[in-house]
């Protein structure tokens, strides 16, 4: 059953406040929605997020839990401070960062260690090492020999499947492997795991509910998609212990737990917890097989609505869940490149710009040029997937200037979105919408708006308040718990800021200049394997 199922309306709507806790990779929000899902209060923080220098094992990115942990309570207070009558707020719903990880003690709750984030590539060695082994090629052997005699998307996955860094997988083994303290709790069974979502939950119940939910689940390579339980056979491979698991339930629809009352001074349900790029989703309307969303964040992502179906990708697609209600569910393909908040902030760093705002006039200003950018401090992912690959300017000359560099980073960002969409477009065997829709900080730029929508030659509309769109996303989905809407008043809660079309005069040069690009780009493939 997919999310185009309307569930049966609420008779007696409710009435009051949905709060929407959303934790990104560089800003904690608290976010306060009203009964029609209007954001009325916004509450953030920034999250520190500390890189240790490349080695043998590649870049560490962690984030300190015990400040983030202030953090959210700093947010969480302020919302629930503004509000005249707490017994309004209806429902909490929760997004998250995806596939960050922590470990702690049962008894005491400590943290064994930092948050491992989803950017941390301390396991690369350790993924290229089984991608390489016997065991991971006979599984793709006889994954290859199911699927030729039954068909079945589980099996085709299994052919193509590998280990990736961004995977919690081999990180936390690494990380495991590295603490005799934690191997010493795990053999005495006092060993906690959970990525951000659970821990969350687990904080804010005082420890009392230790949980997460398929949206979230499916992007760590622990979850099997396609059973929608944790996939205990291709764990039980690489030895990862199963005993760390949490349970996993819906992502919306029940009451998932109950805030402490000790921690705020009041009882918050907590209705909804999901991903951020499927809350984005959602949030933009994309409750039907084929619509599709596009995240400009701190990483740049597709997703597309695959309905009641996983997408079983040969190309660097990743099937998840999207979402699972009480007997509703959807599922979807998405595609992603890493690094496109950092490498802004780079440009920013050497003196490309000042104000972020100011970087779409400057690049259409900029003389068009043959210069090139490649976007991979953290390699390369969809449909590449090379980690080793490297970040690069090609084609500066003595007169380029910081206009014209600006401009190729701006460019790389669309070429990137691109190269994804062709993936798209080459497996998806179904209809995509006629529009797409995007979100995120850096969808704030019209210029990568205007070029992506002339590369992917379809309109793209910019949601309003693009920066809170997961944060909307997990609002809608605790409101729907709470009663306060139904499926059938979401496609007219979203709203659309501006929307961008092909400039069918500039699309062959687009074209003929991403050519040259992807081309300049396959220099910069293993790099980091070479040295």
């Amino acid at each position: 059953m997919t999310a185009s199922v309307v569930l049966p309306p609420t008779k007696n709507r409710a009435r009051g406040h949905v709060i929407a806790l959303d934790v990104g990779t560089t800003t904690l929000r608290a976010c306060l929605f009203d009964g029609r899902c209007r954001l009325l209060k916004v509450a953030e923080r920034a999250i520190k997020l500390e890189f240790s220098g490349i080695d043998e094992e590649g870049l560490r990115a962690e984030i300190d839990p015990d400040l983030l942990w202030e953090q959210l309570c700093d947010v969480f207070r302020e919302i629930i401070n503004s509000v005249d009558d707490v017994k309004s707020i209806r429902s909490l719903g929760i997004s998250c960062q995806r596939s960050t990880f922590i470990c702690w003690e049962k008894d005491t709750g400590i943290p064994c260690h930092k948050f491992v984030t989803w950017k941390d590539c301390r396991a690369r060695e350790e993924c290229k090492r089984w991608n390489q082994s016997l065991t991971l090629k006979a599984l793709n052997f006889f994954g290859g020999i199911l699927y030729f005699f039954t068909n079945q998307q589980r099996f085709k996955s299994a052919r193509m499947f590998a280990f990736l860094s961004a995977m919690v997988t081999h990180r936390l083994m690494v990380t495991i492997s590295q603490d005799k303290r934690m191997q010493k709790l795990l053999n005495e069974g006092k060993l906690m795991f959970g990525c951000l979502d659970t821990w969350i939950i687990h904080k804010l119940t005082c420890g009392r509910v230790h949980l997460t939910e398929p949206s979230s689940a499916s992007t760590t390579g622990l979850f099997d998609p396609y059973l929608l339980d944790w996939g205990r056979s291709l764990l039980s491979l690489i030895s990862f212990p199963v005993s760390l698991l949490p349970m996993h339930t819906c992502t919306a629809g029940d009451v998932l737990a109950v805030i402490d009352g000790k921690l705020f001074g009041v009882q918050i349900e907590i209705g909804a917890v999901a991903g951020d790029q499927q809350a984005a989703l959602f949030a933009s309307g994309g409750l039907n097989k084929g619509d599709v969303s596009i995240s400009l964040g701190t990483g740049s992502f597709i997703d597309v609505n695959t309905g009641d179906q996983p997408h079983a990708s040969m190309r660097g697609l990743y099937p998840l869940v999207a979402w699972k209600f009480p007997n509703l569910y959807s599922y979807a393909a998405e595609g992603c490149s890493h690094d496109t908040a950092l490498i802004l902030k780079w440009a920013q760093s050497i003196g490309l710009f000042t104000d972020i705002m100011d970087t779409s006039d400057i690049a259409k200003r900029a003389e068009p040029s043959d210069l090139y950018f490649v976007p991979a401090f953290g390699g390369l992912q969809t449909p590449i997937n090379d980690y080793s690959a490297c970040c690069a300017f090609l084609g500066l000359r003595p007169d380029t200037s910081k206009g014209q560099m600006l401009r190729s980073i701006l460019e790389s960002i669309a070429f990137r979105i691109f190269q994804i969409w062709n993936t798209v477009k080459k497996e998806i065997d179904f209809k995509l919408s006629r529009i797409v829709r995007c979100c995120g900080g850096v969808s704030t730029n019209d210029f990568v708006c205007e070029t992506i929508s002339t590369l992917i030659n379809r309109p793209l509309e910019r949601m309003k308040e693009q920066s809170f769109a997961s944060a909307r996303g997990a609002a809608l989905m605790a409101g729907l718990t709470a009663g306060l809407w139904n499926f059938d008043d979401i496609p007219e809660l979203v709203c659309i800021e501006k929307a961008f079309y092909p400039m069918t005069s500039e699309r062959n040069i687009l074209l003929e200049k991403f050519r040259k690009w992807e081309g300049h780009l396959s220099r910069c493939l293993h790099f980091y394997d070479n040295n």
